[in-house]
């Protein structure tokens, strides 16, 4: 008689135990790992759908950046002219433009802290809402370090954190730039607002502007790692 070879009902418990242990310790890298893609795959559509926009409004005007279009007032955007509103309202397709109840939800700024809303985040943009793919964005003009560009990149959706699907930006003569980047600082330095910086300084601050309390520069970063978010 033929004998049959298989295994025990105690081996099978014994691999399935193993199996269940690897599982249990790589699957939740695996699940968070796809996340953060997720968030990455986010802000690089929202980077480009940003920068399309924000050409189309000064090539529209016939300029080759946007202070041949006299929107701007220095460093700034001048949001409190209609026209200006008016343009890149109807060009990023904005609605719940300026709703202020859009703007009060809970956001963590960095290190768990949920102390402020969207609002208070942007201490009050001068023009918000919502773009035709969902995502919230809010401009704040009169910072010290130039004008911002706040969004959120998936909108009411969550996790609602700065550096995971909020992130900041600046506009500048041609472009809408990651907070801190060269094309940022090149431009503030035109107006004396950030004085000169060496590009090792820049990098040092980059760093120290996304960590778990203050992640202002947190855009950057992934884009310096190589569209990386090792944070």
């Amino acid at each position: 008689m033929k004998k049959i070879f298989g295994f025990t009902l105690a081996e099978v418990l014994i691999t399935l135990g193993i199996i269940g242990v690897v599982a249990a310790m790589t699957i939740p890298t695996l699940m968070a790992n796809y996340q953060k893609q997720v968030w990455i795959n986010q802000l690089k559509k929202t980077y480009s759908v940003l920068n399309e926009g924000y050409r189309q409004i000064y090539v529209n005007q016939g300029c080759t950046d946007m202070t041949c279009t006299g929107f701007m007032d220095g460093a700034y955007l001048n949001f409190d002219n209609e026209e200006v509103k008016n343009k890149f309202v109807s060009t990023f397709k904005l609605s719940n433009v300026n709703n202020s109840n859009l703007l009060n939800y809970k956001v963590n700024t960095g290190g768990g802290n949920t102390g402020y809303t969207f609002n208070d985040f942007l201490d009050t943009p001068t023009l918000s809402g919502t773009t035709a793919d969902g995502s919230i964005i809010g401009f704040v003009d009169g910072y010290i370090l130039g004008g911002l560009i706040s969004v959120d990149t998936n909108g009411l959706r969550g996790p609602n954190e700065v550096g995971r699907d909020i992130f900041i930006f600046v506009y500048t003569d041609k472009m809408i730039a990651p907070f801190y980047s060269k094309a940022h600082i090149d431009w503030v330095g035109e107006f004396g607002i950030e004085g000169s910086a060496s590009e090792d300084e820049r990098k040092q601050a980059v760093e120290e502007y996304c960590n778990a309390d203050q992640r202002m520069s947190c855009a950057e970063k992934i884009i310096m790692d190589g569209w990386q978010m090792n944070y």
